[in-house]
């Protein structure tokens, strides 16, 4: 390519990359598909178009603009990481594994590759590959500092030996001071569940509250701010978009605190009716912030176009259904910028015996700073009596449908649970079919492929002896709550 070629390259994207930050994403598009189509080489262009066509809710086409980059370019490790990460991120695991596959089959193996590609093969179900990846990354010696290999391997399976080998890898960096706290917690998180599986209740409180503590020195999470936060939630009032409300478009929000079958209830839903699962989308809390953050809750023009961007990204550009499902837990904190973009909404409300749910979080790695709560028993306490209170205001104000779903009786009579699910959000029944093929990056990335079974109810019995603080959790389903705890 000549010299003139690049530099009329350079400034055509250069306006669009101003187009791009002027919001003007259509104008910004045509330039970068024409630039595209031109020079298939340039990294630059493919990304800011596989940007432009995300932002809008092409996540199909984005992908499809990623992964014929990589090829082009003949799948170089570095480039097809970037690409796979961005696919990943799109929910598209088959093209992420494509492109991990093929880079890791023409190259020599990068040890962040084999990591992403078990993460993707994790997500989609396939335990046993994604094994086999996290431990090719072992032995290349991926970075236990950056890279949390151990606490993803032990959810590759359910340990029944007490000589495996993973154990004594979980053991070794756990206990080795060279590594950051942070490091060294996950191993514990992933030493704790293989002590579970075997049975050690004794063994994994001990290691829990290592590895608890150790995240708690460095995650601090702050109860006044969390006060501050629902009381705000509970004195905000929403203006209403316009013209968004529509019977062939229906979102379902499945909320809840962490660890109470919200991604149970997702998969299981997607699995007998057309709805569409879109996983954790994490959509609606960066909409609801910008609202809040711009000041923009009183503003029916904000509301309109935030409505109109939620369903770009709920719909996106695969085959169409009427019923869109967003299993983010913590979607609970914005329902009344939910009932104010889509009155037509349908809400499933999960709970779960608190024990339980407490021991879930605060025997759970979360990689997401949102969840700073979950490694101590009072902070848990306090979050669950923020949410509490949060949806109780939530029944009492809004006039959007809520359905409260008790995991229980989700586990015991899924049969019954689910007929009475799919007449509340109005889908009928498609019968039981295979699985919806959305991938599960929650923190239920196992149980969520596993048969329905009862052992999880009442678990927290096991480690009452373990742990005195379990003993003291009121259920609030036996006691009505007294709002949040000081």
């Amino acid at each position: 390519m000549t010299t003139a070629t690049n530099d009329n390259t350079d400034a055509r994207l250069a306006s669009a990359q101003a187009l791009w930050q002027q919001n003007q994403v259509v104008q910004a598009e045509a330039i970068l598909l024409e630039l595209n189509t031109r020079d298939a080489g340039r990294e630059d262009v493919a990304m800011l178009l596989a940007e432009a066509l995300r932002s809008h809710g092409g996540l199909d086409a984005a992908c499809q603009v990623v992964f014929e980059f990589c090829r082009a370019n003949g799948f170089p490790p570095d480039l097809s990481l970037r690409g796979a990460t961005f696919a990943r991120q799109c929910d598209r695991h088959a093209v992420a594994m494509r492109i991990c596959s093929e880079a890791l089959s023409g190259h020599a193996p990068l040890a962040e590759l084999l990591v992403l590609a078990g993460h993707v093969a994790r997500e989609s179900g396939d335990f046993e590959a994604a094994r086999a990846r996290y431990l090719a990354a072992l032995d290349a010696s991926i970075d236990l500092e950056r890279n949390h290999v151990l606490g993803a391997l032990v959810n590759t399976k359910r340990y029944t030996d007490a000589a495996d080998s993973d154990i004594a890898r979980c053991e070794r960096h756990f206990r080795d001071s060279a590594y950051s706290a942070r490091s060294r917690a996950s191993a514990g998180f992933g030493l704790a569940k293989v002590q579970n599986d075997l049975g050690d209740y004794s063994a994994a409180a001990r290691t829990l509250s290592e590895a608890n503590a150790m995240v708690h020195s460095v995650w601090s999470w702050d109860a006044a701010a969390w006060r501050r936060f629902i009381d705000t939630r509970r004195g905000e009032r929403v203006a209403r978009a316009r013209g968004v409300e529509s019977a062939d478009f229906v979102p379902v929000f499945i909320v809840g605190l962490p660890r109470t079958g919200t991604t149970l209830t997702a998969t299981l839903l997607a699995r007998t009716t057309a709805a569409r699962d879109r996983g954790e989308l994490r959509f609606l809390r960066y909409i609801a912030e910008q609202l809040i953050t711009g000041g923009h809750l009183g503003a029916t023009a904000a509301l309109t176009e935030a409505a109109q961007l939620y369903r770009a990204q709920s719909r996106q550009d695969d085959a169409p259904a009427t019923w869109y499902i967003d299993q983010d837990p913590l979607n609970f904190r914005f329902l009344h910028v939910v009932e104010a973009m889509f009155p037509q909404a349908r809400v499933i409300h999960c709970r779960r015996d608190r024990r339980d749910t407490a021991l879930s979080l605060w025997s759970q790695d979360f990689a997401h700073r949102d969840f700073a709560f979950a490694y101590d028993f009072s902070d848990i306490a306090n979050f669950a009596a923020g949410h509490d209170a949060l949806m109780a205001h939530w029944q009492q104000n809004l006039s959007l449908p809520i359905h409260e779903l008790d995991y229980e009786a989700l586990v015991t009579d899924p049969a019954g649970t689910l007929a009475s699910l799919r007449e509340f959000i109005g889908a009928p029944s498609t019968g039981i079919g295979v699985e919806s093929g959305t991938p599960v990056q929650s923190a239920s990335v196992w149980q969520a492929r596993q048969p329905i079974y009862s052992s999880s109810m009442g678990r927290w019995r096991a480690y009452a002896p373990y742990v005195p603080e379990l003993g003291a959790i009121v259920d609030p389903e036996a006691t009505p709550s007294a709002g949040i705890a000081g």
